[in-house]
């Protein structure tokens, strides 16, 4: 398991095996940077800080890597191979996602990749099997560059420059997987939201204004995520702000502030 129901669930040191595996990882797929960018838990991580008063940071267990569909290594090895060399195999029951022990916890690595016209599904790129999500490509085309340091599975110490999502595609992939064609509806996914909206590092307007543009981009999972956020966002009962309280599980004035919250970002990034 790579998500848990609450942030309390997460292990204190979950963050940073994921960071470790991600400093392993990047250095290795160095031939197909242009073709890779970084979203999910670890891209709301880098894009966001905490701010006074503010929420806990973006916790997670995995890395999500989205990748373009024409990806492929040519005569110098493929994804599968050279992840393999570092020990992250096929899960052995789920096979799509790559699995290593880092730090006596089970770390996975996930690729996305957008295959019009299917919104769902999966595709082999170069030889991994990776999720069809719709958002993908404008992710690979809005991205920034976050410098990282740290130590790598093996002790190393690394500098990276990743490449990140922005946070308009980023906020359209996360409130699809929370509520889009296959959104699984988890707690960790709508609290992502509401800290990539109220923590984002240029500012919660900068954030709004980068949601709405992806409509003027051609972002092929923009409708669905307007459609996630107009009926799982807009009150304080719906599906979105109580999830996101459930999973901060604070006092119960805690738990009212989340969920206002939620709302006046859903309602902000709808414009209403």
């Amino acid at each position: 398991m790579s998500k848990h129901e609450t942030f309390a669930e997460y292990p204190p040191r979950g963050l940073a095996a994921a960071e470790s595996a991600l400093l392993t990882i990047w250095p290795t797929l160095n031939r197909y940077h242009d073709e890779l960018v970084l979203v999910g838990g670890l891209a709301v991580h880098y894009l966001t800080q905490q701010r006074q008063g503010g929420w806990p940071g973006a916790v997670t267990m995995d890395v999500d890597l989205g990748i373009s569909i024409a990806a492929e290594g040519g005569q110098y090895g493929t994804v599968n191979s050279d992840l393999a060399g570092l020990g992250f195999k096929p899960d052995a029951e789920q096979s799509n996602r790559l699995v290593r022990q880092v730090e006596g916890m089970a770390m996975y690595v996930d690729f996305l990749t957008e295959a019009p016209p299917a919104i769902t599904g999966t595709r082999t790129v170069d030889d991994v099997v990776a999720n069809v999500v719709p958002g993908i490509n404008r992710a690979l085309a809005s991205r920034r560059i976050v410098k990282i340091a740290g130590r790598d599975i093996y002790g190393v110490a690394q500098e990276c420059a990743l490449v990140v999502a922005d946070i308009g595609p980023l906020l359209v992939l996360k409130l699809n997987a929370f509520g889009g064609p296959t959104g699984r509806r988890h707690p960790k996914d709508a609290y992502d939201v509401l800290l990539a909206v109220t923590s984002f590092v240029d500012g919660p307007q900068a954030a709004v204004e980068a949601f709405r543009a992806e409509g003027l981009q051609g972002n092929a999972g923009f409708t669905s995520a307007v459609e996630a956020l107009r009926r799982d966002f807009v009150s304080s009962d719906a599906d979105g702000p109580v999830r996101a309280a459930e999973f901060l599980r604070g006092t119960l004035d805690d738990q009212a502030r989340v969920r206002e919250e939620m709302v006046t970002a859903a309602r902000f990034l709808l414009g209403d």
